[in-house]
């Protein structure tokens, strides 16, 4: 039988501090391979990509999150393009190859992929210049069909190629009430002077198992 916990993440490794407490079922067995939403969204493959850093949580990849097909799917403004060189741990494919580069004045947008009450956190691996911080947004529609983007984080360059801070979604609170089922994608933007390359977006559907 699965309980239920309280469940506090402290999400201070390498970037700036977040904090996201909510209340999560304790898994009562090992992982599945694939996630199964309660109602709306499909099941996707998952896997455990930051397991050597302690978080043992399922994820999927956004699409094309790991820029493998280029720049398919990504909606990408200034500066913002497709470079060779993966983030060094190849946590996705170890034939992987293509990393995101981002500079001041450019942002880049995933496709727009759907997400349940489920899907609390997102998290992905970054190398951003000390002296900048970049933000991400979720950007979605609300109940009457009006764009609208919320900041779920603002993270720190930490000089190296780390995965990022765990980063709660936020808006997936608003799926319940859209039959647990709502699309969004999520835009990353510099702030400052410095580059940033970015690398394997991943979304933690949560569930009990």
């Amino acid at each position: 039988m699965t309980a239920i916990a309280s469940r506090c993440r402290s999400l201070t490794a390498g970037f700036a501090a977040l904090t996201a407490c909510a209340a999560f079922a304790t898994p009562a067995s090992a992982a599945a391979p694939v996630a199964s939403a309660p109602a709306g969204c499909p099941d996707v493959a998952v896997t455990q990509p930051f397991a050597p850093w302690g978080d043992r949580a399922d994820y999927f990849l956004a699409p094309n999150g790991g820029l493998e097909r280029g720049a398919s799917g990504w909606a990408l403004r200034g500066d913002a393009e497709v470079q060779q060189g993966n983030e060094p741990f190849y946590v996705v494919d170890a034939g992987d190859r293509r990393s995101l580069s981002l500079s001041a004045g450019s942002s880049a947008t995933t496709a727009s992929f759907c997400i349940g009450v489920e899907h609390r956190t997102m998290r992905f691996f970054a190398d951003g210049s000390r002296s900048s911080s970049l933000d991400v947004d979720v950007l979605y529609s609300d109940g009457a069909g009006k764009d609208r983007s919320m900041r779920i984080a603002t993270l720190s360059g930490s000089g190296r190629w780390a995965p990022t801070d765990i980063v709660p979604m936020i808006v997936n609170a608003m799926a319940a009430e859209r039959g647990n089922a709502m699309s969004v994608r999520l835009r990353f933007t510099p702030r400052d002077r410095g580059d940033w390359s970015i690398d394997d977006v991943l979304v933690d559907p949560y569930r009990s198992r």
